[in-house]
């Protein structure tokens, strides 16, 4: 908790980066995902940097759970399944080993599941079977399919995959889904990763909530004109984040637009760890000047309210669990010896 409330990271990922999932021909983009973690950490937070050797590995989910619940003050975070994303040979998150996980931490874990195929009969298959067999709360997609070595970008107002996808979602009753915008993956094409694709389905769907994951990194005009035109659209601030620590300015000046825009009631704070370690980003967004409840609404309670969940019934289920009685930590305890 910060300042009494409850804090809800809605990004997190324990990415399996093992030598045998990463895919050779994509060293590049491999390259680029660690780069991405260690730009976010400014010199004076040099532990929360992970090494090469810890960072390339099947990242245990408990060292990622213990970077949150441990060593960071959050209660509560959504993991969100992720398929190969071009580099990785499977899935980088999977979906079903992120639900074993999650049941054995009642109350402490969300779940977005997620689809990997152009195919939007199978795609359709597997959302509905991770509904059944995984009780998801939500579905997390990417604007680009990497396959057979291409990687291809299709659009959220197709019509002829992402429609009938978003309808099953719905019919599923799915009201949650999380797309990754504003950061682009080479080699899929840049302009699937633009945000305006979005305005047909946000009047399409109203009863879907939609989530730009790294909302800020770019576009931020057209993703504040869609925020002001649309109540069922949601900022979520992974990546964004990071420049609270290392471009505070930068962080501000987006900040600043969002809140414009949307109001606290529509952002979304997330760490994306173990891309990023939630403390620093944290600590230092406690130095912003900004209202109680608005940081109270981007820390947590927007989280929850989209779901449907209440507060304090959560951070009682969780008061007393193995996270909530251990010692205090190092950064990233759960893969260092005598980190504790």
């Amino acid at each position: 908790m910060i300042d009494g409330r409850i804090v809800v990271d809605a990004v997190v990922h324990p990415y399996n980066l093992a030598p045998e999932n990463q895919e050779p021909a994509a060293q590049a983009q491999i390259d680029a995902v660690y780069a991405a973690h260690t730009v976010a950490t400014v010199p004076e937070d040099a532990d929360f940097r992970l090494a090469p050797e810890e960072f390339f590995s099947d990242f245990p989910f408990e060292a990622m759970a213990r970077s949150l619940f441990v060593e960071s003050p959050i209660d509560v975070a959504v993991i969100h399944a992720l398929p190969n994303l071009g580099f990785a040979k499977g899935y980088v998150t999977d979906p079903w080993r992120a639900a074993a996980f999650r049941d054995r931490h009642p109350g402490r874990f969300l779940l977005y599941g997620t689809v990997d195929t152009p195919l939007v009969d199978t795609a359709v298959a597997q959302l509905e079977r991770q509904v059944e067999e995984l009780a998801i709360d939500g579905l997390k997609v990417y604007p680009s399919f990497f396959y057979d070595g291409l990687a291809e970008g299709w659009r959220l107002d197709g019509d002829d995959y992402a429609t009938p996808l978003l309808e099953a979602a719905r019919d599923l009753g799915i009201r949650n889904v999380a797309i990754h915008k504003a950061l682009w993956l080479p080699p899929a094409p840049r302009d699937a990763f633009r945000v305006e694709d979005l305005e047909m389905p946000l009047g399409r769907f109203p009863e879907l909530n939609f989530h730009i994951v790294h909302a800020g990194m770019a576009f931020v005009e057209e993703t504040c004109a869609l925020l002001r035109d649309h109540a069922n659209l949601h900022a979520t601030l992974e990546s964004t984040f990071m420049y609270v620590n290392v471009h505070p300015e930068r962080f501000a000046g987006v900040l600043e637009r969002l809140l414009e825009a949307a109001g606290s009631e529509r952002l979304m704070f997330g760490s994306g760890s173990n891309l990023m370690h939630p403390r620093p980003l944290l600590d230092a967004f406690a130095e912003f000047d900004l209202a109680r409840d608005d940081r109270a609404n981007i820390l947590g309670a927007n989280v929850l309210r989209v779901h449907g969940l209440d507060e304090h019934a959560l951070l009682e289920r969780v008061s007393a669990d193995e996270y909530a009685t251990a010692d205090r930590a190092g950064p990233w305890s759960g893969v260092r010896a005598g980190a504790a």
